[in-house]
């Protein structure tokens, strides 16, 4: 395939194409996306190249472009991989099941540290192993042996609501940053030299607290959101 050829938009409108042989193994797509999501574990997304992907794989890079035209494209797949290996939520209930949802999409930041940063870049779509993710939680919520059990038109709503609150706690930096440090002298004399030098009166006022700076408090976080839920679709 020439450059001019190329579609550089999402993988999932490139023409299916049969998994050409290189080396006496015929690789599929979801072999480079394996083979990606393990680079990205090991040494950041940025880590991920068309060049590294295809030496995990003992490929040349010009053996990728029979499957992706771009590292975006090879992003997609790893993204859709990833949400294709999710449980399914389990609970008795839509707030237990979207706990579920809740909880298992934090183990999934936490296996793949690098997954906040790829998911919704621009020109991307939803693969077939996304959309089976989402058909999993639609089900889940709208379950009629569940009581109660959510509007269809509530669903997106609930677990967006709940993503954006996982996503935003993969993303705050306080706990990564001063988790390694908590309990260290030298650096509890420097964050309260810090706050009396600056008259930072209202952390100040917090210094009893400290610890729930670098304390996991997911769980806390995660009930007051499904409280507002509650309030706002019961």
């Amino acid at each position: 395939m020439t450059t001019g050829e190329r579609t550089h938009g999402s993988v999932w409108l490139r023409p299916a194409r049969t998994p050409r042989a290189a080396k006496g193994q015929a690789f599929a797509q979801d072999d480079l996306a394996a083979a990606g999501v393990a680079l990205a574990d090991r040494d950041g997304l940025d880590a991920v190249s068309m060049r590294r992907v295809a030496a995990e794989l003992g490929i040349t890079a010009m053996s990728l472009y029979w499957y992706v035209d771009t590292k975006d494209q090879l992003v997609e797949l790893m993204v859709d991989r990833v949400l294709a290996e999710q449980p399914v939520p389990v609970g008795d209930d839509w707030r237990a099941r979207l706990r579920s949802i809740g909880c298992d999409t934090l183990e999934l930041h936490r296996a793949h540290p690098w997954f906040v940063h790829a998911q919704g870049r621009p020109g991307t779509l939803p693969g077939p192993g996304q959309l089976r993710h989402w058909d999993r939680h639609v089900h889940a919520l709208t379950d009629p042996r569940i009581t109660p059990r959510l509007a269809p038109e509530n669903v997106t709503l609930a677990v967006g609501t709940v993503m954006n609150f996982v996503s935003g706690y993969a993303l705050t930096p306080a706990r990564g940053v001063l988790t390694p440090y908590a309990g260290h002298p030298q650096i509890d004399q420097y964050l309260r030299d810090a706050v009396l030098g600056h008259g930072l009166e209202s952390l100040r006022s917090l210094a009893h607290l400290r610890h729930q700076f670098t304390e996991d408090r997911f769980d806390d976080g995660l009930d007051i959101v499904l409280d507002g839920l509650h309030a706002r679709l019961f």
